[in-house]
């Protein structure tokens, strides 16, 4: 529920990153959501219990702001799926004194818009870079489900799911965070079921061990990714040199050169044959592919098999990522990615046996979320629907983990000018003055952390 310090936030647009948006900030500030479809924006209200304001109509018309009291507003934030109304609306607000403008873009050709247009100081988050970003993180750790880059990347964070090949399978908790002291931490996770939560491992001695279909949550100092590596991966084939990918959009296109940098073998198919020509032009040396990519023929005949290292799907339609993932799985290749929106295709991913997925609006709304909460986070990162990262800086001496059972301490920077790593402070306790970077596993820790670091 919103208090005194909240913040007055329009969102406008209610697809999945609108919507997600909507539920992540009416918890602590006071949200109106506007859409031109009513019976969306009704749903989400309704499905999430939201204690939020709704209008409905085309914001084309700038005329639907007015019985909105504008003087109050602190932010607003465009996140439709149309890029022009977007920044329409965007430097409407702009020009209203008081009120922080954020602006969400999909296509590569408005990116520099804002600025052109003479308001180089609305926030704007281009999905392309931000996905294309998480992607390569995983070409660096391909050993890793999902790869994040924090406290200004002097911490890496890692996924890890542990199966019957994995190097760190009946590996001692305690001996793991032992061997890392103030390099790397290791929070072991196992999945209820039953209820279909996530619950830390709290290691009771040498004997609470990884077991098959843990999860390894991994925190690592930048300076010792290297060691970490040495210590645990040597000896797991990590060589990624033949990757296909699916998809003509600008975060395939991006990748697609990324990975060419890295001296990759990249194929990529699309549908639509003049994008497969401008994409011919701009990417020299990639075999460009027309045709569809739910053919397994098609993909057969284009080396999707036990020689692809990895299958990137990238499209921006949904079904066909995942359809296109299956196919990939059915015919062995090593490794698979599928890019995605909708919440509801999570279940559906994991059960195809696509090994890596990463939703836009969680790696989207987490940016936004990290900058309108500034003031109180330093950073939020949103790993799944429910596992997060925060991070922000002990205005008292507090015991993270006292605070729900579903908190865990990652690691403290301590010390202003040394700017220590300590991993494991005296008692689980973070001084004033340390930079926290904490973990929660539900939303109710999430809310049980605000409540101590908000107050």
């Amino acid at each position: 529920m919103a208090n005194s310090n909240s913040n007055n936030i329009i969102i406008l647009g209610s697809g999945s990153t609108g919507g997600f948006l909507a539920e992540e900030l009416s918890s602590e500030n006071n949200v109106i959501l506007i859409d031109k479809d009513i019976n969306k924006i009704n749903q989400i209200k309704s499905k999430n219990k939201l204690d939020i304001m709704t209008i409905s109509g085309d914001a084309a018309d700038l005329n639907l702001f007015e019985e909105i009291d504008l003087k109050t507003i602190n932010f607003f934030i465009a996140c439709t799926n149309d890029d022009k109304l977007n920044l329409l609306t965007a430097m409407y607000f702009e020009k209203i004194p008081g009120i922080q403008t954020l602006i969400v873009l999909k296509n590569n050709k408005y990116k520099d818009y804002p600025g052109k247009l003479g308001f180089p100081e609305i926030k704007t988050f281009y999905q392309g870079d931000i996905v294309s970003e998480k992607i390569m993180n995983l070409f660096e750790t391909p050993y890793s489900w999902e790869t994040e880059k924090i406290a200004d990347s002097r911490i890496l964070f890692l996924k890890i799911k542990i199966d019957e090949m994995s190097p760190l399978i009946g590996k001692s908790l305690y001996s793991l965070n032992k061997d890392g002291v103030n390099k790397w931490k290791f929070l072991a996770v196992t999945e209820d079921t039953l209820n279909q939560k996530l619950n830390f491992i709290k290691p009771d001695g040498p004997a609470t061990r990884l077991k098959r279909d843990d999860i390894a949550l991994v925190v690592i100092a930048n300076e010792f990714e290297t060691e970490f590596e040495e210590t645990y991966f040597s000896n797991k084939d990590s060589e990624l040199n033949n990757i296909f990918i699916v998809g003509g959009s600008y975060i395939a296109s991006n990748v697609a050169k990324r990975l060419l940098r890295r001296k990759c073998n990249v194929k990529l198919i699309v549908t639509d044959k003049a994008r497969a020509r401008e994409l011919s032009e701009e990417l020299s040396g990639v075999e460009i592919i027309l045709g569809e990519p739910t053919n397994e023929d098609l993909l057969k005949d284009h080396g999707v098999g036990v020689d692809c290292d990895y299958f990137l799907a990238l499209t921006d339609d949904d079904e066909i990522n995942v359809l296109s993932a299956l196919l990939s799985n059915k015919l062995k290749a090593k490794n698979s990615l599928v890019v995605y929106s909708k919440s509801e295709y999570q279940n559906v991913i994991n059960s195809i046996g696509a090994e890596r997925e990463i939703n836009t609006k969680y790696s989207i709304s987490g940016e936004i979320n990290s900058y309108i909460m500034r003031k109180n986070y330093s950073h939020e990162t949103i790993v799944d629907e429910d596992t997060k990262i925060f991070e922000f800086e002990a205005q008292e001496d507090l015991n993270i983990e006292g605070i729900s059972n579903n908190i865990s301490l990652a690691f403290v920077i301590r010390n202003n000018e040394s700017k220590d790593l300590v991993c494991d402070p005296e008692k689980g306790i973070a001084k004033k003055g340390d930079y926290v970077i904490c973990v929660t596993l539900n939303p109710e820790a999430e809310k049980d952390l605000e409540s101590k670091i908000l107050k």
